[in-house]
């Protein structure tokens, strides 16, 4: 009873405190605009088209399933960035003096809890009791378990060269001029969920250009498919998935992934690097978790299970799937099967695509032990990996320590100490591939010029089975106002992993070095800085780069909320990286420094009670030592519509850019129909407008329609290839039902 008089007196005092907002604020959009800037930033890192559906699944899965404040749950947030790891401890710290939270407004007597982190947790918190020991009977599965239908549909309007109509000779003549499939997506998703604790589903894609079951090819291209010859949805995938079952802490059969420590030796599937940069650099590892996604790259297939005691734990686990490979025939007696690379795009759409589909086996087997008392976990991590078809990569410059051949061993240590206001943390690994050979020389000119010559002396060197690489990094937090992290990492050139995904610049954790310094501070109230400084160095050739390397990348963002209604900021980032010269008076391509330069101003704010409105603009600035200058602009107003009485919302954006260089171009985050995502990189000349509907007829059916255009007044065709549309617009549509049960 005394400790709830406490509760309410506290609270009432609060609510007349000038510095604080009360919990009640409009949360949702405040976890909405984390997110947006998050994966706004991770796809201006990402060196390919990333698919983000993993990363969104988490975040959708804990807004549909709160996590307990009373369980051990709430360490899940802090993986997804919401939370600290110093407020998770002091959340921690609260519970072992007063108990089990009450009421969600507890949060506000809990040091660290700002009215932002307010905001932002309160869709993915729920109080209750803690059920992690309950036991489970088919009863309470068949009564409580929740179920979940999700379809939809996705399509580009207009008419893509890769579609149109084509005779057999010409396509045999050239395989890949021409999709065999038709322009729609489609994706089916059934998920089923009992408090979290135990969790089922499966999931059905076909992409644009597959072949459905309506889709027909004639008795030549079917021939020469052969096996490869399939219909219907192209990408499937089951899983099951229990916790907390007595001495079983994790189990799953079908598809998961899986991420321990800093991600060096084993962590599949997307991470947001630097794009949760300032204080949760250091990452915490989730474990085992089911994939309940589409994405066709990075996760497991097979089981895993995790059992644990006391402060010790165990995982064992194994992978059994078929991956996409390009599969040649070795120039020799024995005509020996190769594989020149690996596919991870997912697409299936060509002839060439279809062979290359599934056409090596990757198995994978390891285990994970762990050991964790009040503040120091320690882990090891061990996997080996099999393709059952040897790699064998072109020989080039850049690649001469990739990995190649057929098995690969990782392992690795991992720790983390946090007390207080100070956290320290880290991870070494080592790699061991039986199957590397010397390099072999590679044709073509090498660098004459003086510190250029490095790929003669470098290829002439022995070669090593053996790679190292290792991360340390340290978070103070002085004051409450105030986070400083300090992080150093060195990733040998020699050192190989298929499954990992550490801290870095770019998305190869190999042949880098570099330090980075975090900062994230509240000034004062209503103010919060995040900025940081990423000095980096490529200690081989890269792709782009004929010599070692480096850079740096600088980021700065001010935010200010105004009142509930409003808030704003301000982001300046400047990245510095080097690439070869493309100066055609040079007979060698020597590598010459380049800058991409972009201020972004954001604001957001709340007309009445139904409609929400956001205005952004960018400016992006790219050059380099070759004299090229490129800019591009970028304006946009966003308007929602979301009456709270009605069953309805709308959305709607209007975007003018201007970029006519692909090295000046904008990332602009898009809302979307739920589950899905859209990034898209705005360059060229014109405008693109869009309009989000979302409608609830029932109380367990929700429907979504979304329909944009980008016009273009530089450009009479758009793309290029099979994806070529003749005409100045593209106009894309998708169409989704969720049914809840």
């Amino acid at each position: 009873m005394k400790r709830l008089v406490i509760i309410i007196l506290s609270l009432f005092c609060f609510s007349f405190a000038k510095a604080q907002i009360a919990i009640d604020t409009l949360s949702t959009e405040a976890l909405n605009q984390l997110l947006i800037e998050q994966i706004e930033r991770l796809a201006e890192d990402s060196d390919d088209d990333a698919d983000f559906e993993d990363l969104l699944d988490n975040y959708i899965f804990f807004s549909e399933n709160p996590v307990n404040l009373n369980s051990d749950e709430v360490m899940q947030l802090v993986e997804l960035r919401l939370l600290s790891v110093f407020q998770y401890e002091e959340i921690q710290k609260y519970r072992r003096y007063y108990g089990d939270f009450m009421f969600l407004e507890e949060l506000e007597m809990v040091e660290g809890f700002d009215e932002q982190t307010l905001a932002i947790i309160k869709p993915v918190v729920c109080i209750g009791n803690d059920e992690s020991k309950d036991k489970l009977t088919f009863n309470k599965l068949a009564r409580y378990g929740k179920h979940q239908i999700v379809g939809r549909y996705e399509q580009i309007l207009e008419r893509q060269q890769g579609y149109a109509p084509v005779d057999d000779s010409a396509l045999l003549a050239k395989p890949n001029s021409r999709y065999l499939g038709s322009p729609q997506k489609y994706q089916l998703k059934y998920t089923y969920n009992y408090r979290n604790k135990v969790r089922a589903g499966f999931v059905l894609e076909k992409d644009a250009g597959e072949m459905f079951f309506t889709d027909k090819v004639s008795d030549t291209i079917r021939a020469l498919l052969g096996s490869n010859y399939q219909r219907g949805f192209d990408f499937a995938g089951l899983h099951l998935y229990a916790k907390d079952l007595g001495i079983v802490k994790a189990a799953v059969i079908g598809d998961y992934q899986l991420a321990y420590g800093q991600g060096l030796t084993l962590w599949s599937g997307m991470s947001f690097g630097k794009a949760g940069a300032g204080s949760s650099v250091m990452k915490q590892g989730r474990g085992i978790t089911p994939k309940g996604s589409a994405s066709e790259y990075s996760y497991m297939r097979g089981a895993a299970v995790t059992l644990g005691g006391g402060p010790f734990s165990g995982t064992v686990f194994y992978s059994n799937r078929k991956i996409d490979a390009n599969v040649s025939v070795a120039d020799s007696l024995d005509e020996a099967e190769l594989v020149s690379s690996l596919q991870e795009t997912g697409y299936h759409r060509t002839i060439g695509e279809i062979q290359d589909r599934h056409a090596i086996r990757q198995q994978v087997v390891g285990g994970h032990l762990a050991y964790a008392i009040a503040h120091f976990e320690v882990g090891y991590t061990l996997h080996h990996t099999w393709l059952s078809v040897p790699l064998q990569l072109k020989p080039s410059h850049y690649n001469q320590f990739y990995f190649q051949g057929q098995q690969l061993t990782d392992q690795g240590l991992d720790f983390k100490y946090v007390k207080g206001k100070f956290a320290v943390f880290g991870e070494a690994a080592m790699s061991h591939n039986p199957d590397v050979k010397a390099p072999e020389p590679v044709e073509g000119p090498t660098q004459t010029q003086a510190g250029f010559n490095y790929v003669e002396s470098s290829i002439s060197t022995s070669s090593t089975t053996l790679g190292f690489a290792g991360l340390v990094g340290m978070t103070v937090k002085p004051a409450g106002y105030l986070n400083f992290t300090l992080l150093y990492r060195n990733y040998g050139k020699a050192y190989q992993n298929l499954l990992g995904n550490a801290f870095g610049e770019g998305s190869r954790n190999q042949g880098q070095r570099g330090v980075y310094l975090g900062v994230e501070a509240a000034p004062a109230p209503y103010w919060n800085l995040l900025a940081y400084v990423d000095q980096f160095q490529y200690t081989w050739l890269t792709s782009q780069v004929n010599a070692p390397s480096n850079g740096h990348d600088y980021y700065l963002r001010v935010s200010h909320s105004f009142s509930r209604r409003a808030n704003a900021y301000l982001q300046i980032r400047s990245k510095t990286k080097m690439k070869n010269s493309t100066d055609a008076m040079v007979f060698s391509h020597y590598p010459i420094l380049y800058t991409k330069n972009s201020v972004r101003f954001n604001i957001n704010y709340q007309i009445g009670k139904d409609f929400h409105l956001s205005n952004k603009a960018e400016y992006a600035h790219y050059h380099n030592e070759d004299g090229t200058n490129e800019h591009g602009y970028f304006l946009c107003q966003d308007i929602a519509y979301k009456p709270e009485s009605k069953p309805f919302s709308l959305s709607f954006r209007y975007t003018l850019f201007d970029a006519k260089d692909y090295n000046a171009r904008i990332y602009a985050y898009e809302s979307d129909v739920l589950y899905s995502f859209s990034v898209p990189a705005l360059y060229g000349k014109g405008m693109r407008i869009y309009l989000l509907g979302k409608w609830k007829p029932f109380s367990n059916l929700t429907l979504y329609a979304r329909i944009g255009r980008t016009i273009y007044s530089d450009r009479d065709e758009i793309g290029s290839d099979l994806t070529l549309i003749e005409g100045n617009h593209k106009t894309d549509l998708k169409v989704e039902m969720i049914w809840k049960l």
